[in-house]
């Protein structure tokens, strides 16, 4: 499963300072559970920053629940050195998250 959200420049830039820290794991609240997530395989999360698709996170495969933030009560995991940013493709601003996210069946990553 794939899904995308929109990130400000400056906390995509956060997410991937932390790439140099001793816990490289980051998290990202939603405010409601992703279908297909708990399928077997892998999951991405696409982001989208400064009007493109800029790159993905490999997802873990553990999330969290919080049912006392009615706002967002969905916390998915990822670890910010599989940052993988990709050829950017252009994507109008966002809330939330969505499924249209860039197809990885060619090779659209970019070498770092």
């Amino acid at each position: 499963m794939d899904i995308g959200v929109w990130m400000r420049a400056e906390v995509l830039d956060h997410k991937l300072q932390a790439r140099q820290e001793d816990n490289p794991e980051q998290a990202w609240n939603l405010s409601r559970w992703p279908k297909g997530f708990t399928e077997e395989g892998k999951h991405h999360l696409f982001v989208a920053s400064n009007g493109a698709w800029r790159g993905y996170f490999a997802l873990s495969g553990e999330a969290l629940f919080s049912p006392n933030d009615p706002s967002a009560p969905y916390t998915l995991l990822f670890d910010t050195r599989t940052w993988t940013p990709i050829q950017a493709v252009p994507a109008k601003r966002f809330r939330g998250f969505t499924y249209n996210v860039p197809s990885l069946d060619f090779d659209d990553t970019i070498s770092t």
